[in-house]
């Protein structure tokens, strides 16, 4: 495998997320900074740096507002990261130090969050995302804050093997990061990972991840209304996401698998307390939505649902 390659297929939507966060940490009032989300996206345009605070255009994704199918998904993935990283860090609180990144992309969180030393991040994905991610690293000379381990991987597969045979420990607590994944998934396919983390999970273990509170349509993102490339875009991801997604809400499908949802929200419930302008697709509580979630492995009885509203009480 060609590590110069820029990713394409599922690993080309890492790489919008990556925009995102990079557009996110030019921003006066950024939410959060992330230095290996502009490298992605200055090396996948082969130039070396971005400047006067613009991005280069990278596919869809523009930071100068003209695309209104782009601000509906960097305000996705802007939020979408924030809960993650306040998720996260309550995990590591709570003495996780297994961090398995399940479709890792190009997650910078072993970068920029701070992670205790002793703890141990697992980045599973395909081979050409982590060469290409690797070569970045190199280049911009980014430095992890704890041990890392890439793991080239099929996660409709079996995931314990390339696990254990690199130094995972199941009887620790581990955190499971599911960003963006499931979505890709079957709801079959969704069962067996989750079935196959619950078997590798100590009491204690997080789980986070999101998915569609139902399947988008057309009609959802005014696709008549959109311009050539942005419709392209569109039937890309659709083209991706299977017929059947998840049907439960998050806190029973976690509960059929022996997890205790902790908190749960969605996209639109979550960016619009951030005070930020808000997507006509996310503006009103009745449209199609990303559930946002987070659970833990337990033994005892089930805790409710916290419906967590504002990143600011995160």
């Amino acid at each position: 495998m060609n590590v110069n390659e820029v990713p394409t297929g599922v690993g080309w939507t890492g790489l919008m997320t990556a925009f995102s966060r990079a557009h996110e940490s030019l921003r006066k009032d950024r939410m959060f900074d992330d230095p290996l989300a502009a490298a992605v996206v200055t090396t996948a345009n082969g130039i070396r740096s971005a400047t006067h605070k613009r991005l280069p255009r990278l596919g869809p994704a523009t930071n100068d507002g003209s695309s209104g199918l782009w601000n509906l998904f960097s305000f996705y993935f802007a939020h979408r990261t924030v809960f993650y990283d306040s998720r996260v860090l309550n995990a590591i609180d709570a003495g996780c130090r297994q961090i398995v990144l399940l479709g890792a992309g190009f997650d910078g969180r072993a970068f920029r969050l701070g992670l205790p030393g002793e703890a141990t991040v697992f980045e599973m994905d395909q081979a050409s995302v982590l060469g290409f991610k690797e070569r970045i690293l190199l280049q911009h000379n980014l430095v992890p804050s704890c041990p890392r381990v890439t793991l080239a991987a099929d996660l409709r597969e079996e995931i314990a093997g390339p696990l254990m045979a690199a130094g995972f420990r199941p009887d620790q607590r581990t955190l499971w990061i599911a960003e963006g994944l499931l979505m890709y998934f079957t709801q079959a396919e969704a069962n067996r990972l989750l079935d196959r983390v619950s078997a590798l999970s100590a009491v204690g273990s997080h789980f986070i991840s999101e998915y569609f509170t139902a399947q988008w349509n057309f009609e959802d993102v005014n696709y008549e209304l959109l311009d050539e490339m942005d419709q392209a875009v569109w039937d890309l991801l659709t083209w991706e996401f299977p017929s059947d997604p998840l049907a439960q809400e998050p806190g029973d499908w976690l509960a059929s698998h022996g997890w205790e949802v902790r908190t749960c929200t969605t996209v639109g419930e979550f960016g619009r307390a951030s005070r930020r302008e808000v997507p006509p697709q996310f503006a009103t509580a009745d449209g199609p939505d990303i559930f946002l979630f987070d659970g833990i492995k337990g033994d005892g009885p089930k805790s409710s649902v916290t419906r967590q509203k504002s990143y600011e009480s995160l």
